[in-house]
């Protein structure tokens, strides 16, 4: 194995490890100051904190999900450089669908 293969398999599975942990404080929890902006001073504009929990640890599931199957993905298709450009677009593309859904649907809990 590669030196490049053992750093793309320590990041991403080292991130997939922290999204993992984000999904559990925020998800099992309750740890809602770990979401980006949410404080006691913008806590009063979310309607549904429920609702906003579920979304934000579906996310982090998503997205460990995601960065835990990218070495796969490289694995699989990376053995020229286009199917490595594929691959990589591919998963910033993932990433860029699973954020901007979560904008457009986290505007369901918050007023």
């Amino acid at each position: 194995m590669s030196t490049a293969k053992i750093i793309e398999l320590i990041v991403m599975e080292g991130t997939a490890l922290i999204l993992l942990a984000f999904a559990y404080l925020i998800g099992v929890k309750g740890r809602l100051e770990l979401i980006a902006g949410y404080n006691d001073k913008t806590a009063h504009h979310v309607t549904d904190k429920a609702g906003l929990q579920r979304l934000i640890t579906r996310l982090c599931l998503l997205l460990a999900a995601g960065s835990a199957l990218m070495p796969v993905l490289t694995a699989l298709v990376a053995h020229t450089p286009h199917g490595l450009a594929y691959a990589v677009g591919g998963y910033g593309g993932f990433i860029a669908g699973i954020i901007g859904m979560v904008m457009l649907q986290a505007r369901d809990y918050t007023s």
